[in-house]
């Protein structure tokens, strides 16, 4: 059984000379902490493609619109992350990259409250579910 993500897409952000790369990375963080919703990739990287970050999966995830489920949109995204140098050693520094984000997007916003609560209420969320699965699996052995 797999969880649905329960976190926003990344932040739009300002599109000027890197953005796409960052964003992109910031995505791939999402992606490893499994707070991605995989519907949203085909837009973010055709926005990408836009902004001049051009590579063969990146293409691939804008046209999966019609084609393909999420497993196969992250796996692409996990792909053009890799191919840009962007992926992420670990789940921690995903996390940091992560938290970094939230805490800017909670000095730039009209209501911080509301993204801290997010923040919040994803690692919650995702913490819930782990504890779910491992109970579920220690139940089923007996």
């Amino acid at each position: 059984m797999t969880s649905t993500p329960t976190g926003p897409a990344p932040e739009p952000v300002s599109r000027t000379g890197g953005n796409a790369l960052d964003e992109l990375r910031r995505s791939e963080a999402a992606r490893v902490l499994g707070l991605l919703d995989p519907q949203t990739l085909p837009a973010l990287a055709r926005q990408w493609l836009a902004d001049g970050l051009e590579s063969e999966n990146v293409r691939a995830l804008a046209d999966a619109n019609s084609q393909g489920s999420g497993g196969v949109r992250l796996a692409l995204l996990a792909e053009a992350a890799e191919e840009a140098g962007v992926h992420f050693a670990s789940t921690a520094e995903a996390r940091a990259l992560h938290a970094s984000s939230v805490i800017a997007a909670m000095a730039t916003s009209a209501n911080p409250t509301q993204v801290a609560m997010t923040f919040s209420n994803n690692y919650t969320d995702e913490l819930s579910g782990k504890v779910s699965r491992a109970i579920g699996k220690i139940l089923r052995r007996r």
